[in-house]
């Protein structure tokens, strides 16, 4: 939007930040560091401030060296026929920060789990020279670290502070911000003049549906990060004539969402960990065995079900979930049930608990052995199969035979259908049995606007729009395939990038 002649700025700073996670807090850092003067604007309370960041798992994926992080990437995203979902210079860059990324936070005081997890998608080249590690305390430990860190700096954060408009110049550059301020009940409009530049890292659109039905290869789909994340960025930045990218891709798997809470859940399909620092390992304890299956609205199985909780590649299965009907009109895997029985329920909670609003910021306290989700039906129960197959609504001789056929590959310890290995080969037969829908979803989405190795955001002419970057889930680098600890990596990597250049610009 064109500042109006003669406009009176409530507040200034050499870079304006909007959005206060991850890629938000590392942009303000770094620009601060470089000697700019910084201003974040944040939408969400400071009580209540929950982030992507926050709510992840803590991971980041670690190159060893910048060669094999650039043929990695560049290998899982080529698309074929010459074309690429990211460009070769922005790869490059990704993989030269990234190997710093560790250190970076090292440096500042952070610390890391010594434990090393393989990166997904083994059959790529250089796979053996990333690496995935944890840091202490997960996301939520992560997110306190980063709150701690930009009050160091000295960073004002003003909170309840959503932005609604970029402001631009007669040129078209970008010169400031205009925000809502939430005052008690009254909102005010404020404007942030920007001198340098303004960063946006609000993150996606996981909480906008109309955007995900458009934009989305399967609908619906749901998320298990913050509610904040409502596509504002994206608007603003369409607004000052930015073009978009990868708007259909997503950091996506499986989740349960249930229609009185807001947020989805990631499943802990089997209890215990979920990562191994070998691949290929089984992280199943004998205690922990359980039998589960996944089947279809018509009671059929379609995969074999420990690629949904195992790395490689249960971010890909998303797109298994998108297969549509034509015939019948429908989307056949959209619900699917997670079929069990009370070994599962007896083991404890239902979703995962290092990430999510299940997991360390205590969004939801969900009960220990599942009964008060059995009571709000969240979780179907049932004495018999064929009482399950009518609660959930999917033909009960199917679902029966269904489970008999796996029951028999249990005895026999191979799947002839799916190939699923014998170590994870649990009969389904305890009642009583349980039900949950399964939903396409995941962390967060990754589409928005385009930008450049210098995290610049790009117009429809690929031309840099002056003044405006991005960092963060919004307009991530990545295309259809997410590689896991991928969103992390790239907050910390474009959010030094976008930091150390709008702090390099010249203030106008």
């Amino acid at each position: 939007m064109l500042a109006p002649r003669g406009l009176k700025w409530d507040a200034s700073a050499d870079v304006a930040i909007v959005g206060c996670g991850g890629a938000g807090v590392v942009a303000a850092v770094t620009a601060r560091e470089a000697g700019a003067d910084v201003l974040v604007l944040e939408k969400q309370p400071e009580r209540s401030h929950h982030t992507n960041t926050s709510m992840a798992g803590g991971l980041f994926l670690t190159p060893s060296d910048v060669k094999g992080g650039v043929d990695y990437l560049e290998a899982l995203y080529d698309a074929g026929h010459g074309m690429l979902w990211t460009d070769k210079e922005i790869i490059r860059v990704w993989a030269e920060y990234a190997v710093d990324n560790k250190r970076w936070f090292e440096a500042r005081g952070g610390s890391f789990l010594d434990t090393a997890y393989p990166a997904e998608y083994p059959e790529m080249p250089a796979h053996k020279t990333l690496a995935r590690y944890r840091f202490r305390g997960a996301g939520l430990g992560l997110g306190k670290f980063l709150s701690e860190l930009i009050k160091a700096k000295n960073i004002p954060v003003m909170y309840e502070t959503p932005a609604a408009k970029l402001l631009t110049d007669l040129e078209g550059r970008v010169i400031g911000v205009e925000a809502d301020q939430r005052l008690d009940s009254e909102v005010k409009k404020l404007r942030v003049r920007a001198s340098k530049a303004v960063i946006l890292t609000c993150g996606g659109f996981e909480y906008d549906e109309r955007m995900k039905l458009h934009y989305h290869k399967v609908y619906p789909t749901y998320f298990t990060g913050t509610t904040a994340n409502t596509g504002d960025g994206i608007r603003m930045a369409m607004d000052v004539g930015a073009d978009l990218w990868h708007m259909n891709c997503v950091a996506a798997q499986v989740v349960m969402k249930f229609p009185d809470f807001p947020v989805a859940f990631a499943a802990a399909f089997v209890p215990g960990p979920r990562l191994s620092p070998l691949p290929d390992a089984s992280t199943v304890r004998p205690q922990d065995q359980c039998g589960y299956v996944f089947v279809d609205r018509d009671g059929k199985r379609f995969a074999d079900e420990r690629r949904f909780r195992t790395d490689p590649p249960r971010h890909a299965i998303y797109y298994e979930m998108a297969l549509y009907d034509g015939r019948r009109l429908v989307y056949p895997r959209v619900p699917s049930y997670w079929i069990f029985d009370s070994r599962r329920i007896d083991l404890g909670p239902l979703p995962g608990r290092h990430s999510g609003p299940a997991g360390p910021t205590g969004l939801y306290d969900w009960s220990k052995d599942n009964s008060r989700e059995i009571e709000k039906g969240w979780i179907v129960t049932a004495n018999t199969v064929r009482e399950l197959a009518g609660k959930i609504n999917v033909p009960p001789d199917v679902l029966e035979d269904t489970l008999l056929k796996f029951n028999r590959y249990c005895e026999k310890g191979a799947d002839p259908d799916f190939g699923r290995h014998s170590s994870d080969l649990m009969p389904v037969d305890k009642p009583p049995y349980g039900a949950v829908k399964l939903w396409p979803g995941g962390p967060n989405t990754q589409g928005g606007p385009r930008r450049n190795a210098k995290a610049e955001v790009l117009n429809c002419d690929g031309d840099p729009i002056a003044g405006l970057y991005s960092a963060g889930e919004l307009g991530s680098i990545y295309g259809m395939l997410y590689t896991g600890a991928g969103n992390l990596t790239e907050c910390v990597a474009f959010g030094r990038i976008a930091g150390e250049n709008a702090a390099r610009g010249e203030a106008q």
